[in-house]
């Protein structure tokens, strides 16, 4: 007996978002850097850039965790909610909690677009480095 599993469309809109979110800001970044080493800039500059992405993407990370009610990674069922409850009201919590979790995706978007940019400066300042540095005698 062989079942048919259906496959998931893939949500086209969020990776286009999410596409668009890490170019803008990984743009912003490099234009920042670049104008930086070309000297059109302060070094202050890049200082300011840096601790704003690390705030935004620390409020963005607590946003998402405050709105998920914690890292639960689903909406409770009406059978789950408390018996004392009645339908109505099992009914607003459950429409909330959705409510709640589209907002957090909107928040982790531009959330994990920053951490990217830590990823690639840590890659980019302490592993390239290293690497091209064990070719330099050959």
């Amino acid at each position: 007996m062989s079942k048919k599993t259906e496959t998931k469309k893939p949500n086209v809109k969020l990776y286009l978002a999410f596409g668009a979110s890490v170019v803008a800001i990984f743009g912003v970044y490099r234009i920042v850097v670049s104008a930086v080493e070309q000297g059109k800039l302060p070094h202050v500059c890049y200082d300011i850039l840096m601790w704003a992405y690390l705030l935004l993407a620390g409020a963005g990370f607590i946003a998402v965790v405050i709105l998920n009610r914690g890292f639960s990674g689903k909406v409770p069922t009406a059978d789950e909610l408390p018996q004392g409850w009645d339908f109505a009201e099992k009914q607003k919590y459950i429409d909330e909690a959705n409510r709640r979790r589209r907002i957090a995706k909107r928040f982790l978007i531009p959330t994990v677009a920053f951490i990217f940019v830590f990823i690639f400066e840590i890659i980019e300042l302490f592993y390239i480095p290293a690497i091209l540095s064990w070719f330099e005698n050959y």
